[in-house]
């Protein structure tokens, strides 16, 4: 579907909101202020989303859930690997290196802040459309970003032709971004855009 620059300002603001939601989580989480803004928000063809995405060859750790609900679809949160590395020497407040690819309990922690910020936006949505939409128990995993969007492309259903994208920069730790990115099912996101009288 076609997407306006008015629908385009909503789904922003919606973005604000989100990132004002896991930006008051994550400082309870992390026992320090955190700001999250929202400096980008696209809605792109479907084909499009590895010119978005970036360099498919390029290890990111990917926080995935399954949005379900009236309006359900895929939600999923990209991090650099580098950034995902800060946030959790942040969350245990030592020193010691851990290694995201193999340490359990380093993983654990990052999925939990994937799932606050993943749930932060679909509350958002929520709140803006009165479509209630709730995320699955959150799965994360540490690879290539090509392997990683295969492995959800190919998740049973059909996904509309238009993804929405929300760029997040975090402040209150050293500069950390990442993606936000719901793919919607079909039909989902025009009975979301629906519903906010859009």
């Amino acid at each position: 579907m076609e997407v306006t620059q008015c629908q385009l300002d909503a789904l922003r603001e919606i973005g604000n909101i989100g990132s004002g939601h896991a930006a008051t989580a994550l400082s309870t989480l992390l026992q320090r202020r955190i700001d999250m803004s929202v400096p980008e928000v696209w809605a792109v063809p479907f084909e499009q989303i590895t010119a978005i995405v970036g360099q498919l060859d390029t290890p990111q750790a990917v926080i995935y859930v399954k949005v379900e609900g009236a309006a359900p679809g895929k939600a999923v949160f990209f991090f650099p690997v580098e950034s995902a590395g800060i946030v959790v020497q942040a969350l245990f407040g030592n020193s010691e290196e851990r290694d995201l690819f193999s340490d359990e309990m380093a993983q654990s922690a990052l999925k939990e802040v994937g799932n606050i910020l993943v749930s932060s936006f679909l509350i958002a949505l929520t709140e803006f459309s009165g479509i209630p939409l709730q995320a699955s128990v959150p799965a994360l995993s540490i690879d290539m970003i090509g392997a990683l969007l295969d492995a959800i492309f190919l998740e049973e259903g059909t996904l509309d032709d238009t993804v929405l994208f929300i760029d997040t920069q975090l402040s209150g730790l050293p500069k950390i971004e990442g993606q936000f990115i719901f793919l919607p099912d079909e039909g989902s996101l025009e009975k979301l855009l629906g519903a906010m009288g859009l």
